[in-house]
């Protein structure tokens, strides 16, 4: 495995690892902020998974 293998599956890692603690503060610990936001913070953290997807297939595409 190559070094640009690693930053991909680095990134994807950060951006999941992002995405859970949005969804983590919307609909776990509810903090006011992420409530008030209604559909924004659950958005981003939707994009930011499928960010995340598509750069784990970066990452496979890159070890081949």
């Amino acid at each position: 495995m190559d070094a640009q293998a690693i930053v991909w599956f680095l990134i994807a890692a950060i951006a999941a690892g992002m995405a859970l603690r949005l969804l983590y503060q919307r609909y776990i610990s509810k903090q006011a902020s992420a409530v008030q936001s209604r559909g924004g913070t659950t958005l981003f953290a939707i994009c930011l998974i499928l960010f995340s997807l598509f750069a784990v297939a970066v990452g496979f595409v890159s070890v081949l």
